[in-house]
This record gives structure tokens, C-alpha cells and sequence, in this order.
């Protein structure tokens, strides 16, 4: 049987408390426990400041909580770096190591463990979560899909050599591949092959269990042997296009310019220059102008990133899909845009009048980084 260790980075991975329960952490010892024998179960974080119910059932649950100090920068990182390597060569036996955070600062934790041969599992919020971090595990899991194996208590996804799985039909498998580039497109990811590989793999909407589940087009009693010869047969019908951009493989969808859309593109701007600002206030402005005419007031976070969008698609604003969802972050964080607790954003009221004072706040704003 194998050994499992879980390090958990609470400061990054926070959960929600159902009284004395913690159903997440719940979840995750079963996953641990579907894997093989579960040896170690630390989570980290400055506790003074967390419900004592949900250490008292972290407790509970068998995990050692360990107190972390947040007086220096990345203190939790360093500390559960240092512990995984710590245990890695106390305990050899210790196979697999699951990693519940989103940072990707533990890109070279996981690299040094896989190093080791050590297998390492991520797991952490799909919409969070470093692309980088995601790309260097050797599986991802996303806490939407734990939480959904855990509700119906089927983790048949991870014990595959206990139950025959049902293999999934070339053109359903499409049909994930393309809303999957769409989304990873509305949330201003990269559409690098292995990040949609694992964005189709933690989709709690797609019951995607990777390239070699999906059955050929040609034969289905046969299923591909990779997710690149997946995306070349989807390539072949001309639902998708693919590219090399600075060196990576990224699928596109076949109307979308390459050198557009990608997110590694070098024809893209990294700082926004002046006149694109303003072309961001006005086209920020007239959205929420016709959304009066419809009897909104409120808009979504991708109400307003879209029409970013549309502008970059026709060349006039060169920036990146990350770029302009920060530009729309910064707005909001000079007050011109205002965001309520149902998550939906109006306009400053007096936005016509002291449009200047706000043009002036974010062009003189530092937070103009990725």
C-alpha cells in the first residue's frame, strides 16, 4: 500500500466550518485515504486569529496544527517547504505528497520532491490557482471536484484499478475541449495544452478523466494514449487550431488569432499607456450606459471584461486578457467602479463629472502588475 502526506497551506486554503464539522477536510482525508495509507496530515497557518472550532476539528481529524509566525514574508511557504523535504528523506517510504495550496511559490517544492520520485498532487480552488504550479504536479485536483466525489461519496475517479470506468465519447470530449478554451479565455489563462488538460480534469461540470478515457473517432473501442494526440484529432476536424507561442503548444479556437489572444503573445503591451486608459473609461462607461437601457444598474466582473476583450480583438487595445481583468481590478480599486456584496459592480455615481480625477488615480496607480 502506498504512503501518503498531506501539508496543507491553510493562509491559502481556507475552508468554511459546519459547526464541529469540516466537510472539505473531511473530503480530503477520504481522497488521501483512496490513494493509500495516509502517514502525515499537517496544516499551517497564524491561528490566533481562526475559529477554535475549526482547529478543534482539524484536531479532530487527526491533522497537526502547526503555528506559523506571519512576521516574515512567505513564512508559511518556507516552513512547509522545509517539512516536506524534512519528511521526504525521514521517510522514504512516503510515496505521494498532496499539496493543498494555489501558490506558486511551490513550484520548486514540487519539482524538488518530483525529484525524489515522489508524486505530487495539488489540490486548491481551479479559479486560483497558479497556471505554473498547476503545470509542474503530476495531478490537480480542484476543491470543487472534492467536494463533489466526496457528496456522493464515489471516488471511483482515483480508485481506477478497483472499478471499470466507462470510456467517453470522442465528440462529448470535444465539446469539453472547446468550452474549456472558452472559459480559461474569459478568465485570462493561458490555453497552454497542459493547463487545459487539467482545467478539463478539475471542471466539476465535465466528468473528464483524461485523453486515455476518451474513445478515437475512428474506433471506439480504443481511446487515445495522450491528451496531445487528443487535441491532434480534434485539431484534424477543425475544431480547434494549435500553435507555438514563445515556446509553448496553446490551443486556439478556429476563429481566434494567435497572436492575439495568446497570453504569452509578444506583439502584446506589459503597461497600458495613456490613450488605451482612456479608451478602457470609455468603452467601461458606454457598457454601463446600455445596460441602463435594459434596467441594470449591476454588471458582472465578465460583463465588463468582454468588451475588453472585443476591443483587443480589434487591435485596439494590444494588452494581454490578464492585462485588462487587472485594469477592471485597478478601477475598482480607485473607486471608480464599485463592487457589492452580491459580487456584481456598478458605477461611481459622479463617475461623468470627476472622470479626470479617476483617469489621473489609475494612471498614476502602481498596481499595474501581473
Amino acid at each position: 500500500m502506498d504512503e501518503v502526506a498531506i501539508f496543507w497551506d491553510y493562509e491559502n486554503v481556507r475552508v468554511v466550518a459546519k459547526g464541529v464539522n469540516i466537510p472539505i477536510a473531511e473530503a480530503l482525508i477520504t481522497y488521501s485515504e483512496s490513494l493509500g495509507h495516509t502517514r502525515v496530515k499537517k496544516v499551517y497557518s497564524d491561528w490566533a486569529g481562526i475559529n477554535k472550532e475549526i482547529i478543534q476539528a482539524l484536531y479532530s481529524l487527526g491533522f497537526d496544527a502547526i503555528q506559523v509566525s506571519m512576521g516574515k514574508p512567505n513564512s508559511v511557504d518556507i516552513k512547509i517547504a522545509v517539512d516536506c523535504l524534512e519528511t521526504a528523506q525521514l521517510y522514504p517510504e512516503i510515496n505521494c505528497f498532496i499539496l493543498l495550496t494555489g501558490d506558486k511559490d511551490f513550484i520548486s517544492l514540487v519539482n524538488a520532491l518530483k525529484a525524489n520520485r515522489r508524486k505530487v498532487i495539488i489540490i486548491g480552488d481551479s479559479r486560483n490557482i497558479s497556471e505554473h504550479l498547476l503545470l509542474s504536479a503530476d495531478d490537480f485536483l480542484s476543491l470543487e471536484e472534492l467536494s463533489k466525489m466526496y457528496k456522493a461519496r464515489d471516488f471511483s475517479k482515483i480508485i481506477s484499478l478497483k472499478k471499470k470506468e466507462k470510456s467517453t465519447p470522442f465528440d462529448t470530449a470535444v465539446e469539453w475541449l472547446i468550452e474549456t478554451v472558452k472559459l480559461a479565455r474569459e478568465n485570462s489563462k493561458t490555453t497552454r495544452r497542459g493547463v487545459i488538460d487539467n482545467l478539463m480534469r478539475s471542471s466539476p461540470n465535465f466528468d473528464y478523466k483524461g485523453a486515455t478515457m476518451v474513445q478515437k473517432p475512428d474506433d471506439k473501442a480504443k481511446t487515445f494514449s495522450s491528451f496531445s494526440k487528443f487535441v491532434v484529432a480534434v485539431e484534424e476536424i477543425g475544431k480547434v487550431k494549435t500553435e507555438i507561442i514563445e515556446g509553448f503548444m496553446e490551443i486556439f479556437l478556429p476563429e481566434e488569432d494567435p497572436q492575439i489572444e495568446s497570453e504569452l503573445s509578444p506583439n502584446l503591451k506589459d503597461v497600458i499607456e495613456k490613450e488605451d486608459w482612456k479608451k478602457i473609461f470609455e468603452l467601461i462607461i458606454k457598457t454601463f450606459s446600455e445596460s441602463k437601457n435594459e434596467d441594470s444598474d449591476e454588471l458582472s466582473f465578465t460583463n465588463l471584461h468582454f468588451p475588453l476583450r472585443s476591443a483587443k480583438k480589434k487591435g485596439l487595445l494590444p494588452y494581454s486578457n490578464r492585462r485588462l481583468r487587472n485594469a477592471i481590478e485597478k478601477l475598482i480599486t480607485i473607486g471608480f467602479l464599485i463592487q457589492q456584496s452580491n459580487s456584481k459592480i456598478t458605477l461611481v455615481t459622479d463617475s461623468k463629472e470627476n472622470s479626470e480625477k479617476y483617469f489621473k488615480k489609475a494612471m498614476n496607480s502602481t498596481n499595474d502588475t501581473l
